[in-house]
């Protein structure tokens, strides 16, 4: 894509029978640069210790380890930052991202604190919500003390307002999305999503006025 020199899908690093053995291999190449691009341009997975690594972890149980990835995820967009830097010639100026963008709950408080740390912007994808999750398991009968210990709902959903306070644009599916499950969010304000829209279409300032793009 012309204007990017390199893109990186930070995940968890894994080393056990469980799982392939790619998951342990720190670095994997998807595209090669162009011909004309430096040696570290191009698309990678970057995998980041974090936790046992030893062990897969369900997506339920990595809350504890969520500080320690953001820790891992910032050295290593420093370091690349300056190492592509270095090679277009403009050391002591690091090459920071264009943008972080965080998908689901786990991910996006990540990104969250990260777009925080180094004054990027942040985009979100949430793809299923917490929120309109614990409403249709209470609706089943659930008893929200078992939703939460089966599900870690709660700190989902800390997690989710946190990104969403965090972000500048949230990519969304349906406007559905938008009205009923983001609707159930402290951080978001239907009707003043919807004003601010219609001025941005009729080209009307928004200065004063914050609410993440849903796109």
């Amino acid at each position: 894509m012309n204007g990017v020199n390199r893109v990186d899908l930070l995940t968890r690093q894994i080393t056990c029978p469980e799982v392939d053995s790619s998951y342990g291999e720190p670095t994997e190449m998807l595209s090669f640069p162009s011909h004309d691009g430096f040696g570290n341009c191009g698309a990678y997975i970057i995998r980041i210790p974090c936790g046992p690594r030893d062990k897969y972890i369900p997506k339920e149980s990595l809350w504890p380890y969520i500080p320690e990835f953001t820790d891992g995820a910032l050295g290593h967009i420093v370091n690349m930052s300056r190492a592509l830097a270095a090679e277009q010639g403009n050391e002591g100026k690091p090459v920071w991202p264009y943008v972080i963008h965080g998908h689901y709950a786990d991910a996006g408080e990540v990104a969250a604190r990260i777009s925080g740390t180094l004054n990027v912007p942040m985009v979100f994808t949430g793809h299923s919500l917490g929120r309109n999750k614990f409403e249709q398991l209470l609706k089943q009968g659930m008893l929200t003390e078992d939703i939460n210990a089966t599900y870690k709902i709660i700190r989902r959903i800390e997690a989710e307002e946190l990104a969403l306070d965090s972000a500048e644009m949230v990519v969304t599916s349906t406007r559905q999305e938008i009205e009923e499950q983001w609707g159930l969010y402290d951080g978001f304000d239907v009707q003043l999503e919807r004003k601010l829209r219609i001025r941005r279409q009729r080209g009307v300032s928004c200065l004063g006025r914050y609410m993440p793009r849903m796109v």
